[in-house]
């Protein structure tokens, strides 16, 4: 546990340090509104040849079925525990909380039964940044849905390190 923690750290400073380097365009994905379609374009595309779990290295199949592995043992014996998931880097909880429609929720955003709702459903269906934001596929990675049930709203971590002037 504690070498996930620190390749986390690891990969979070680094991507945070080199991101606008690898991103093609500074401004974000501004093609991509669905989820749906960028879950398909990582399956079928970008990890067609690398069909390995982000977080455990265990393998996976075109079935989105995660394949026996020694990497990992699930904790109960759920669906979740052997199905993959696609999993933001940085959680939509976290950039989800600044659109007013997550928090408020909009006044098109009504169940069938006229009932109110908010959340990443409500900024879904009325808030197109959001959509780019959520379906941008350089947040997104393969990961064992058991894994990605146990990741709570929060700071993905706190630094306590010392705070360096870079100006």
């Amino acid at each position: 546990m504690k070498e996930l923690t620190s390749f986390i750290i690891a990969l979070t400073l680094i991507l945070l340090f080199t991101g606008p380097v690898y991103t093609a365009n500074a401004d974000g994905n501004t093609t991509l509104q669905s989820f749906s379609k960028a879950k398909k374009i990582l399956l079928r595309q970008i990890y067609q040849d690398h069909k390995t779990t982000f977080y455990c290295n265990c393998p996976f199949n075109s079935k989105k079925k995660i394949l026996p592995s020694d990497n990992y043992t699930p904790k109960k014996e759920g669906k979740r525990a052997h199905r993959l998931e696609w999993e933001h880097i940085v959680p939509a909880h976290a950039f989800g909380q600044s659109f007013p429609e997550w928090r408020n929720g909009h006044p098109d955003c009504k169940n069938r039964k006229g009932k109110p709702f908010k959340g990443r459903n409500c900024a879904r269906k009325v808030a197109v940044k959001f959509r780019y934001m959520e379906s941008d596929l350089h947040n997104l990675v393969p990961a064992v849905g058991e894994i990605g049930e146990g990741i709570l709203p929060g700071p993905t971590f706190i630094w306590t390190g010392p705070i360096q002037d870079t100006a």
